[in-house]
């Protein structure tokens, strides 16, 4: 079984463009999560998924340069993207990230890794229902439950957010098609917020990084980040309140449409 980590990322961000390339601990941020995913021992390869559009150049050179494959697809239909990335390497199992959450930690990718492979789910996450701080979400599936949502799913949020058909067709959400299943954090810490949506999101990471040190932020497991920002709480302060999840509120609205016509 071959197991392929997908990180989607673009610079068309409307809130924050670019914001993949901002610099983090002396990286540009995409850099910066890419070292991280790669210390998962059980991963067979890491790619970038990324939009067809020439703004996305500069982002295919940094990916050149770490060494990482890289798949342009469709800029809107991410789910099609996905799915062209994870069939040009050869992925029996994908692990589904984003390139908007750079402190996605190994250790919780590789619990959702073995939950999944202990009880042969065809999909497994960590954020039905939210219980981790915002930016370690991770979703793992296998490519049949891939290949499914992508000929399956219509509606906009189905197609830009990747995951919803699969929370909606399994258990997660009242679905009995796909066996499915989440891994919990040991406490509630869902408002947490450790992505990067906008400006407010990059300066909360800037400052844990001043704080923390850049070194100790890139090794830094969730527990160590989760110590800092309790110790410091005006760090957390600074991003705090967000909706959570925005853009696939955005996109349902999107749904609507679709449905009344």
């Amino acid at each position: 079984m071959r197991t392929v980590a997908v990180i989607q990322a673009r610079l068309g961000s409307t809130r924050l463009p670019g914001k993949v390339l901002y610099e983090l601990a002396g990286l540009p941020m995409i850099a910066f999560m890419a070292r991280r995913v790669r210390q998962i021992s059980s991963l067979d390869e890491l790619v970038l998924a990324t939009g067809d559009g020439q703004q996305n150049d500069p982002l295919v050179e940094i990916a050149q340069d770490l060494g990482l494959p890289i798949f342009r697809g469709s800029e809107e239909d991410v789910l099609s993207r996905f799915l062209g990335a994870a069939e040009a390497s050869s992925a029996d199992i994908v692990v589904r990230l984003t390139g908007d959450c750079p402190l996605a930690d190994s250790g919780v990718i590789s619990q959702v890794l073995r939950y999944r492979d202990d009880n042969d789910l065809d999909y497994c996450t960590n954020v039905k229902p939210p219980s981790w701080p915002d930016g370690l979400d991770v979703s793992v599936f296998t490519i049949d439950t891939l290949r499914r949502a992508a000929k399956e799913a219509d509606l906009p949020s189905e197609r830009e957010h990747v995951v919803p058909w699969m929370w909606k067709m399994s258990s997660l959400e009242d679905g009995d098609l796909l066996k499915a299943g989440n891994v919990a954090a040991p406490e509630d810490f869902s408002a947490g917020r450790w992505t990067v949506d906008d400006a407010r999101d990059y300066l909360m990471l800037r400052t844990l990084s001043d704080r923390m040190g850049p070194e100790v932020l890139l090794n830094a497991g969730w527990r160590e980040i989760m110590d800092c920002l309790n110790e410091n709480p005006e760090i957390a302060a600074i991003n705090a309140g967000a909706v959570r999840d925005a853009g696939l509120a955005k996109s349902r609205l999107a749904d609507n449409v679709v449905s009344v016509r």
